[in-house]
């Protein structure tokens, strides 16, 4: 294959190079500005030497350093704080304008907004420039953009859970240019929220009344899976799927199918584009001759396809990934009203020109590259035809082929494309979702095509029939309900293939680099035998991640993890020889569950299937939520409990999965004999019938006294897990004189002011004290009281809101302790000691283990 390009390729990677340049400036400012002057030396002897034009070397430079300096400069924008500092950490009043359509949920909405004014004093204003997004609790009124409202809120950072290979949340709110995050419980006199003004951009808001009233006429009509379903498909709201669907499209591969992106809106383009061109086609032969004259058939279907493919965009919210997907079809029907459709490279340049010089970071978002790496495969699968088509024609090969012949034909193709779309796009769906969806090579195959040329369809028609026809019901229900059944049952069957919801761990960036170099070797080189050794290694890698091999500590050392899951608990204990236990699972609300978001991607980037043991040391939801999550994906040999029962809904879910899965189950106390884990030593110290928490029944203060106390002994270390005892418990623990002597402490009760009682860390004696607590959280944990106390003694304390997830090794020659805090980049501001600050950049880089800034 021939690898000549075209200037606006080079033009494109260029741009895109510098963009990651630019991102990295503030963490490596002396490197990238070497960078820079390496690049223009290259360029200036390649032009010396004639391999390059001097103009189109200057150009090349130009564009790199545009992509540079505007993804340092919008990164810059990110990090700023400003609007905080104006703000404060108190309750504030603001007011502010919606700047992006409103998610709506159950007695939810998440509104983005651009705030104008900070109310102060006495009723007066200061103007403020920034953006929040919002939660609103409770059912919110109907708001479009445009609305002017005001609202008072604890403002605070963007903030996500720092964990070993965690997604960076509140980083990719900074690059959505969020400043700040804050919630408001609607009341019933409005003080909290009100609306002072309704939309300032009549078409944004004429088009978000037009998915107000889709949704309502969707909810009533619909049952709620399905109209989650439904409302997914075509206003782009996601927050009325249940959990179920979700899982369901994840396992079978067509997670993106609930999502608007560059496959919705191309299917709808080709609908609309072949029923405008058969249309035009049947015109009388008189009428189509004049009209011959002037245009085609096929140029009058584009232009006829662009104004409905945009009103969808906007309809589906018009989201970043909306938009940069509705840029790429308006490219490609630009290249067909222009004759120069064999051009697909050439516009997937310069779609990734208009979408980078807009958004410098655009790059790091994975929708970004799902679907422009899914769009690249598919060009470049095309190029190879094409060069294949041509070489059979100069050799005089091609022939007449049937219907038949050519339909066989055209599914091999669609399944080949299929395929490697899939294999292309299992290195970042692994990294970001921890799962090899293999089975999405074939089922998109089936689902793509039914929902693009049958259920999306139907479902635009009877959104546009409700519209149109003023009903409070929607239109054409009788059509929309089967189409959607069949596509939920189509989903659930492949979901339920045998293996088919495979998870991996998040495989390393240079594993990914060298997977996606063997992959262009494969395409570029494919005839030869360097494509085919790149092609077998390519499937090496996959064979590699879908083994998972374990990442087990060192031969004669334990290592915890104190996972970050927010206000909760939940620690990791591995050993050196397979066994692994779980101590809680953090919390779970309906849609976010810690379990699935924190506990289990770390299980599995760790290759564990199998927990030995599982501890829930009390049932309450922040310790046990994300447990059932958990239990129903892992195998678990036994799960142990204080014996506490309770009749709530998240105990009985757990309950439920437990018994589904046949776990064993038991109640201990310090009645039970020591359990060994691998070289550990489990001994279980609370008592059979707990002490009296000052309470009746089973009050907050005596769930916390009943719960399960865990000392924990590998070789010449001693680890002790206290769940959330407060000084009663302690007192008991501490005149029954057990041996309660640990390196290592998991703060009792998140830090309570209830939970200190000095004799009880007397005979603890710990050199290092953990609290699991989260950030700004509404107890004020750790309290004032323990944090002195603990000082008071001398105790070094790690806290998982301002370290992150803390892991410990215990060995012979003692404790390693790191923190996943010290692992993130600093920023680096230019002048003195910008050198070591970005070596120590370039340590935490490379580095597995993070420092801790220990307060003692």
């Amino acid at each position: 294959m021939s690898l000549a390009v075209r200037p606006v390729v080079v033009w494109a990677v260029s741009l895109l190079l510098g963009s990651l340049a630019g991102s990295a400036f503030v963490f490596f400012p002396v490197s990238i500005l070497c960078l820079l002057i390496l690049v223009i030396g290259g360029v200036a002897l390649l032009s010396l030497f004639g391999r390059c034009a001097p103009a189109s070397g200057c150009a090349v430079f130009g564009v790199f350093l545009l992509g540079t300096v505007g993804a340092a400069l919008a990164h810059a924008q990110a990090e700023s704080s400003s609007l905080l500092r104006s703000v404060g950490l108190g309750k504030a009043g603001v007011i502010g304008v919606i700047a992006e359509p409103v998610r709506f949920g159950p007695d939810r909405a998440v509104a983005v907004v651009a705030v104008q004014q900070l109310v102060v004093a006495e009723g007066g204003t200061r103007p403020i420039a920034g953006r929040i997004r919002l939660s609103i609790r409770g059912a919110a009124p109907p708001l479009v953009v445009g609305d002017l409202i005001e609202f008072e809120s604890r403002l605070r950072p963007p903030g996500g859970l720092l964990n070993p290979g965690g997604y960076d949340y509140a980083g990719h709110l900074r690059r959505s240019g969020i400043q700040a995050v804050g919630s408001v419980t609607l009341r019933e006199d409005g003080s909290s929220f009100r609306v002072l003004a309704h939309g300032a951009f009549p078409l944004l808001s004429r088009v978000d009344q037009w998915r107000g009233r889709t949704r309502e006429a969707a909810l009533k009509t619909l049952p709620a899976p399905i109209a989650g379903l439904y409302l997914a498909l075509v206003t782009g709201e996601t927050g009325y799927l249940t959990q179920d669907i979700r899982d369901a499209f994840m396992a079978s591969g067509t997670m993106h199918i609930l999502s608007i992106s560059g496959s919705h809106l191309g299917l709808i383009g080709i609908v609309i584009f072949w029923s405008v061109r058969r249309a035009v086609l049947a015109l009388p032969p008189r009428v189509l001759l004049r009209l011959s004259a002037r245009t085609t058939a096929t140029r009058v279907a584009a232009g006829a396809t662009i104004l409905p493919v945009v009103l969808y965009a906007l309809l589906g919210g018009a989201e970043t990934a909306t938009v940069r997907s509705l840029v790429m079809i308006l490219i490609v029907l630009a290249a067909t009203l222009l004759g120069r459709t064999h051009c697909m490279g050439t516009g997937l340049a310069l779609a990734l020109l208009l979408i980078v010089g807009w958004d410098p970071l655009a790059p790091f978002d994975i929708s970004f590259q799902l679907s422009f790496l899914s769009v690249l495969v598919i060009v470049l699968v095309m190029r190879v035809r094409a060069h294949s088509d041509a070489e059979a024609a100069e050799d005089g090969f091609s022939e007449a082929r049937g219907i038949r012949d050519r339909m066989k034909e055209g599914m091999a193709e669609t399944l080949l494309m299929s395929v490697l779309v899939t294999v292309a796009s299992a290195p970042l769906v692994a990294a970001y979702f921890n799962q090899l969806a293999w089975v999405g090579g074939v089922s998109n195959i089936l689902v793509v095509p039914f929902v693009g040329f049958l259920v999306l369809p139907a479902s635009l028609l009877a959104c546009l029939g409700t519209l149109l026809g003023g009903s409070e019901e929607l239109a054409g229900n009788a059509v929309v309900l089967p189409l959607l059944n069949a596509l939920v049952w189509m989903v659930q069957g492949f979901a339920a293939v045998p293996g088919a919801e495979l998870r991996v761990p998040s495989p390393a960036v240079w594993q990914m680099l060298f997977f996606y170099l063997f992959l262009g070797v494969c395409f570029l080189w494919w005839r030869r035998v360097a494509g085919w050794v790149a092609g077998a290694l390519v499937m090496g890698m996959l064979v590699l991640w879908a083994w998972a091999p374990r990442d087990l500590p060192e031969p004669g050392s334990v290592r915890l993890t104190f996972l970050d899951v927010g206000q909760g608990d939940a620690a990791l204990v591995e050993t050196a020889d397979g066994h692994a236990m779980l101590i809680d699972g953090g919390t779970a609300s309906e849609k976010y569950d810690v379990g699935r978001m924190a506990v289990a991607p770390l299980l599995w980037d760790r290759g564990i299937r199998r927990l030995d043991l599982v501890v829930a040391t009390h049932p309450q939801l922040d310790h046990v939520g994300g447990l059932a999550f958990v239990v129903g994906k892992f195998e678990v040999g036994e799960f142990w409990t204080n014996g506490v029962s309770r009749d709530v809904a998240f105990l009985q879910r757990l309950e439920e999965v437990i018994a589904a899965r046949g776990v064993r189950v038991r109640s201990v106390s310090s009645a039970e004999e020591d359990v060994l884990l691998g070289d550990c030593r489990a001994r279980v110290l609370n008592p059979v019938l707990s002490p009296d928490g000052g309470g009746q029944g089973n009050d907050g203060k005596r769930l916390n006294n009943q719960s399960v106390v865990l000392h924990l002994r590998c070789g010449k270390s001693a680890f002790l897990f206290t769940g959330d005892v407060e000084r009663e418990a302690e007192a008991w623990l501490t005149e029954r004189g057990e041996g309660l002597e640990a390196a290592v402490l998991k703060v009792p009760h998140h830090g309570a002011r209830g939970s200190v009682y000095p004799p009880f860390l007397g005979a603890v004696k710990p050199r290092v004290a953990v609290v699991s607590v989260g950030r700004a959280n509404a107890y004020g944990h750790p309290s004032r009281v323990m944090l002195e106390a603990y000082a008071g003694l001398g105790i070094p304390i790690l806290r998982t809101d301002l370290h992150g997830a803390i892991t410990v090794k215990g060995t012979d020659a003692g404790l390693q302790v790191s923190c996943e805090s010290g692992r993130r980049l600093r920023r680096v501001k230019l002048g003195e000691g910008t050198g070591n600050a970005e070596v120590q950049n370039m340590q935490r880089l490379f580095s597995e283990h993070g420092t801790c800034n220990v307060a003692a």
